[in-house]
């Protein structure tokens, strides 16, 4: 894989990171609507179904949010065999930067963040 090919999986690799960021909110909002119409005012069974359900489909992106970092760490080792290879151009090395220190950390921890406090925020509203 040349470092061109690299780059442009990394690219992409942030688009298909940012819809899946753009799924999470559309299922949470979908979800706090359910609960403002439909679940808050359900038995505790059906919350507890409710509350499943939405917790199976942000299971399920986090698995593929998961797997999409594997790649990703993959893409960033194969820029380290070019760098190493001495062949590394400009757009490689700030890549990989990026990737190393840089924005993609910080990104990766947001979510995290995110992810882990939406779906307390979730359970909350569900059960409150």
């Amino acid at each position: 894989m040349t470092e061109g090919e690299v780059v442009e999986q990394l690219v992409e690799y942030m688009s298909i990171l940012l819809l899946g960021v753009s799924l999470i909110f559309t299922v949470v909002s979908a979800y706090i609507v359910a609960l403002n119409y439909f679940v808050g005012d359900a038995m505790l069974i059906a919350r507890l179904g409710a509350f499943a359900f939405v917790s199976l489909i942000l299971l399920l992106l986090l698995v593929v949010m998961i797997g999409a970092e594997g790649t990703h760490a993959g893409l960033i080792a194969r820029l380290r065999e070019i760098e190493a290879a001495g062949e590394l151009t400009a757009a490689g090395r700030a890549a990989l930067s990026n990737a190393v220190g840089g924005v993609d950390r910080f990104v990766r921890a947001l979510l995290w963040i995110g992810m882990i406090s939406v779906y307390a925020v979730l359970a909350y509203m569900t059960f409150l």
